[in-house]
């Protein structure tokens, strides 16, 4: 065991089940194209951690060793929600939140015509110092356990999450899979998102109610079709991180730490 570091994590349940989230999950056991997995306990996904109760946060932090959490919310969402329990425990937090977000009140075209992959598009164009910023702390190992969230855990976590698991080389079809896995958790997330404006005295965005069931479901063509433009445009994840940035030599570190031999 390297000092400060967990030994591997034995766990094989991706699903994290807490009190007070609904969507999250750990990103380890998935497939690489070269047959490699994803190792579990080093990098988690999910929504808003503002209601998370005492429990949840020991099961995060004092059980599965979580050390940093990245945050893609946008600071008006940060303040409404006010601080979280899992903010004061770890011992890293940060906030990258995606530029092109249009923050609580408003909604982008985009979402309105249900053009998700558009809308996923356009975090890595405004977004994209603080995608590369939250990118450059999820990949670090000394930083891992991770967790990376925004307030539903599907639209800005997982255009991260995809371009992380795509640069790592995990296959396509399980980068899909994993996304849509969001889809069953959506009811409890919108849930849980309005009570907590509710409770802020936040008003409801009257597009709130028409919006496209696209866009409050975590479809498997929605993730695919970004995965075709991430592919085709930039030539995946890591062609996106190596063109903002980042070095092989962070890649090669993020794959032999994330990645089984």
């Amino acid at each position: 065991m390297t000092e400060g570091r967990l030994e591997p994590d034995t766990r094989t349940e991706r699903v994290v089940r807490l009190e007070g989230a609904s969507n999250v999950r750990d990103l380890g056991g998935l497939t690489t194209t070269d047959g490699r997995q994803t190792r579990f306990g080093l990098l988690y996904r999910a929504d808003a951690p503002s209601e998370l109760t005492a429990a949840d946060v020991r099961t995060l932090v004092t059980e599965r060793g979580l050390r940093q959490v990245v945050d893609l919310r946008s600071l008006e969402e940060v303040t409404r929600d006010g601080r979280s329990a899992l903010r004061e425990a770890v011992a890293g937090w940060a906030n990258h939140s995606m530029s092109s977000d249009p923050g609580v009140g408003q909604v982008v075209p985009e979402i309105l015509r249900g053009n998700l992959t558009g809308h996923y598009l356009g975090y890595l164009g405004s977004g994209a110092e603080r995608v590369v910023a939250a990118a450059r702390l999820l990949t670090d190992p000394e930083r891992q356990p991770a967790l990376v969230h925004c307030a539903a855990g599907k639209d800005r976590t997982g255009t991260l999450v995809a371009i992380l698991l795509d640069a790592a080389g995990v296959r396509r079809d399980e980068i899909v899979a994993d996304y849509a896995l969001t889809d069953a958790n959506m009811d409890g997330v919108i849930e849980r998102v309005i009570r907590r404006m509710r409770a802020a005295g936040a008003e409801i965005p009257s597009q709130a109610n028409t919006l496209p069931d696209e866009a409050r479901r975590a479809r498997p063509e929605t993730m695919a079709a970004f995965l075709d433009q991430l592919t085709t445009v930039f030539g995946g994840g890591a062609g996106w991180l190596l063109a903002h940035g980042f070095a092989d030599a962070d890649l090669t570190r993020f794959r032999n730490s994330f990645l089984t031999a």
